[in-house]
Parts: C-alpha cells; structure tokens; sequence
C-alpha cells in the first residue's frame, strides 16, 4: 500500500498531472484535447501520462485514429484513507495537547 501511495502522491505532486488529472474528470478525452486543456507540448504532456499511468491515476487506449485517456480515481481512495487517517491522529493529539493527558486512576 505504501508504494501505491507514494506513486499517488508523487504523481499529483505536479500541478501540470493534477491539471491533466482534474480535465478527465470530464470523462474520456482525446489526447489532443488534453494537451490543448492543459497547454502542454506533446513531449512534455507524454512524460506526465507515463507518471500518471504509473501510478494508476489514468487509463490510454486507441480509438480510431487517435488516443484517448480517462481517469481512474481508484488510486485516490488509498491517499484520501492515508489522509484522513492521519488527519483523525493529528486532531486527537491536538486535542490532548490543549487538555493534557487523560488521568490516571490511584491504585
């Protein structure tokens, strides 16, 4: 799971890929129309898909005479789990900070 997250996080690290990534929640999109949305040159926009495909962020097939992309949010809910996990440990140490510690009972 750890990979799977940090291929996650990596990959969207990048404005460019989370641009890339938020233009297909359209739905399937023509490569072109992609480059277009994001204004990436081909070479540039070919590396962020290789990352993204990588990390299962993105499915590539043929149609026609042109490829096209879609998203595959899947990815998303292993760092939204990371996340909030994380997010429910910091508020309970955040909350012990401002309280202090639970006391304990005398034996």
């Amino acid at each position: 799971m750890i990979s799977a997250l940090d291929d996650t996080l990596l990959a969207l690290a990048d404005p460019t890929r989370r641009r890339i990534f938020e233009v297909l929640f359209a739905g399937e999109t023509a490569i072109a129309d992609v480059a277009t949305a994001v204004g990436a040159e081909e070479d540039e926009l070919s590396n962020h898909m290789v990352i993204l495909e990588e990390a299962g962020l993105i499915t590539r097939r043929h149609q026609d005479d042109h490829e096209v992309v879609a998203a595959d949010p899947g990815p998303l809910e292993i760092a939204a789990e990371w996340i909030n996990t994380n997010r429910e440990l910091w508020a309970m140490r955040s909350q012990i900070e401002e309280t202090g510690p639970v006391p304990t009972a005398p034996q």
